[in-house]
C-alpha cells in the first residue's frame, strides 16, 4: 500500500467509498467536489492505494484534511473525511491515512488536529481513541436548505 495525493481519476473509487459510509455520491459529484477542494491550499485529500496492479479496485481508503479557522478558537487542522474500504478495515489503512493527515497539518504549523464522528460509529470512536484522540464534546448538526 502507498499513500499519495488524490487525483481527479480517483473520483469513481472515492465515490464508492463515500457510499460505504452512508454518503451516496456519484463519480461526477466527487469529481466536482475534488475540483473545488483542489483549488484550496488549506485542503488536501490523500488516498491509500493498493500496489497490486491486478486488483479490480486500487483505492483502499481516503482522508480529507483541511485548515479550520474560527473566531472563537485558534487555528487547527480538521480531518473532514476518512473512509476505509469495508474489506480493508482493521488492516492499518486508516492508521496510515491519519498519520499522513497529521503530518500535513504539522508541516503547515497546526498544533492540533480535530475530527467529527457520528455518535453511532462506536468502532470509529475506539479507533480514534487508540490513536490518542479524545472526545471533547457532543453536538447537534443543523441544516437548512436555501
Amino acid at each position: 500500500m502507498r499513500i499519495r495525493s488524490m487525483t481527479a481519476g480517483d473520483a469513481g473509487e472515492v465515490a464508492a467509498l463515500c457510499g460505504q459510509l452512508g454518503y451516496p455520491s456519484t463519480p461526477a459529484q466527487v469529481a466536482h467536489r475534488f475540483g473545488l477542494l483542489a483549488e484550496r491550499p488549506e485542503s488536501a485529500t490523500f488516498v491509500a492505494e493498493d500496489e497490486d496492479e491486478e486488483a479490480e479496485e486500487h483505492i483502499a481508503g481516503f482522508v480529507h484534511v483541511q485548515g479550520r479557522l474560527t473566531m472563537e478558537s485558534d487555528p487547527c487542522a480538521e480531518i473532514a473525511g476518512l473512509v476505509v474500504d469495508e474489506a480493508r478495515r482493521g488492516a492499518g489503512v486508516g492508521r496510515a491515512l491519519v498519520a499522513v493527515a497529521e503530518a500535513w497539518a504539522a508541516e503547515r504549523g497546526y498544533d492540533e488536529v480535530t475530527l467529527r464522528s457520528n455518535v453511532a460509529r462506536e468502532r470509529a470512536h475506539r479507533f480514534y481513541q487508540s490513536l490518542g484522540y479524545t472526545i471533547t464534546k457532543s453536538s447537534h448538526v443543523f441544516r437548512k436548505a436555501l
